[in-house]
């Protein structure tokens, strides 16, 4: 099946959740209060942030499904090893979680007033992490065997589930606590129909722990580890500094354009996804250069105009969307961030040549000698200069970023195995 036509599928998957999710977060920000709609995007980066407990098994499983395709033996230890592994490593995140409770509200300055329920909406979300993690295993052996089709109905329900039921619920009780229990609702849907959908296989693979391809996984997932670990720090722990350096009533400002910012992502991602299995599979240096060259075009023709749309009109849309408190404190940020997201867009085409080519380790090294730099810069800018500086650090790391990448994949010549 082509990229274009792979690409357009999981496009198709994002936009029914895209279209519930921007009313949807525009609906509560209003209701809950901008204090709390921050704690609750914060929320969804703790989620996001219990990727680093995958080890980089996901990534993993979609490479050695694309790579062993045809033997349906191996899927099965493959499907079976990663899933006992994770299911591990995710119930090990939740009870870190729930350890670390006590201590959040003072690391994130809740007001008093909502400590209470801050606390008890946290201790709720912890018992959805090693679901979600589960989830992503099997959902990367649809990838791996490119069934798009598949995995974007299942997105489809799920992230319209996701985005649309912590809105259901505040109607009835407008709460962080009803918001984070619709989230919850909404993993558990996302996770009921991966089962239905992967039965087949969940059911063949069984309980079969593999050693020997515990250790292929883990020797490509391994480096994948590293920039799991590092990777969500660089994405959402902007979020938690802004909470810790200028309190939660200030968080949601910054992060409800950054929420914007990582819907749109889903945009080169469903592309990158689409890449990731065909240069896993492909077996010349010249498909893998014309797979990058569409990648490129593609990914310009749609974030350009996107690009161009924020830029020009960031008060307008943010004032449309979350209110005329938000168009005033938020607008400038987005147009920042807007610049970070082209950069970012830019930046999956290399990622995903250099971990189709088994390099993981070398994604490792880029985020690790970014990762210090960063979080001073981070921690200065938003210290001097606010919001803004958050936003200016950010679209600069991502930047930077996409340079080392491309210059990186160029230089290991990454076509030739």
């Amino acid at each position: 099946m082509s990229l274009i036509k792979n690409s357009f599928y999981n496009l198709a998957g994002f936009a029914i959740p895209t279209l519930i999710a921007v009313p949807a977060l525009g609906y509560l920000a209003r209701v809950i209060g901008v204090e709390a709609f921050g704690i609750f995007t914060l929320a969804f980066a703790i989620v996001g942030y219990a990727s680093i407990f995958d080890a980089g098994l996901s990534r993993a499983v979609i490479r050695e499904i694309s790579i062993y395709r045809d033997d349906l033996q191996e899927q099965y230890k493959i499907i079976a090893t990663s899933g006992i592994v994770v299911l591990f490593m995710g119930c090990t995140a939740a009870i870190l979680l729930l350890l670390s409770v006590p201590h959040l509200n003072s690391f994130l300055k809740v007001s008093v007033d909502m400590r209470d329920e801050v606390r008890q909406s946290f201790i709720l979300l912890a018992f959805i992490i090693p679901i979600y993690l589960l989830n992503q295993i099997w959902l990367a052996w649809l990838e791996g065997h490119e069934k798009f089709i598949n995995i974007n109905i299942q997105r489809s329900i799920s992230n319209s589930a996701i985005a649309g039921l912590p809105a259901l619920c505040c109607i009835f009780q407008p709460t962080l606590k009803s918001a984070i229990i619709g989230l919850i609702f909404g993993r558990l849907i996302s996770f009921i129909i991966t089962c239905f959908i992967c039965r087949k296989i969940i059911i063949s693979s069984g309980i079969n722990f593999s050693r020997k391809t515990f250790i292929r996984l883990i020797k490509f997932g391994g480096w994948l580890t590293i920039s799991n670990i590092i990777s969500p720090m660089m994405v959402y722990f902007d979020r938690f500094v802004v909470s810790n350096l200028l309190g939660a009533g200030k968080v949601a400002f910054y992060t409800a354009p950054s929420e914007g910012i990582g819907r749109l992502l889903n945009i080169p991602a469903a592309l990158a996804r689409a890449l990731f299995p065909k240069l896993s599979y492909a077996q010349s240096a010249e498909e893998r250069i014309k797979l990058e060259k569409q990648s490129i075009l593609l990914m310009s023709i749609i974030c350009v105009p996107v690009v161009i749309i924020c830029l020009f009109f960031s008060k307008q849309l943010m004032s449309l969307w979350m209110g005329e408190e938000f168009g005033i404190h938020s607008a400038h940020i987005l147009q920042v961030l807007i610049v970070g997201f082209y950069f970012n867009a830019l930046a999956q085409i290399p990622y995903s040549l250099i971990q189709a080519a088994g390099k993981a380790k070398f994604t490792a090294f880029i985020h690790l000698s970014e990762i210090i730099p960063y979080l001073i810069i981070l921690y200065v800018l938003t210290l001097h200069y606010g919001l803004l500086g958050t936003a200016i650090a950010w679209t600069g790391r991502v930047a930077l970023d996409a340079l080392l990448l491309k210059i990186v994949s160029n230089k290991l010549r990454i076509y030739k195995r």
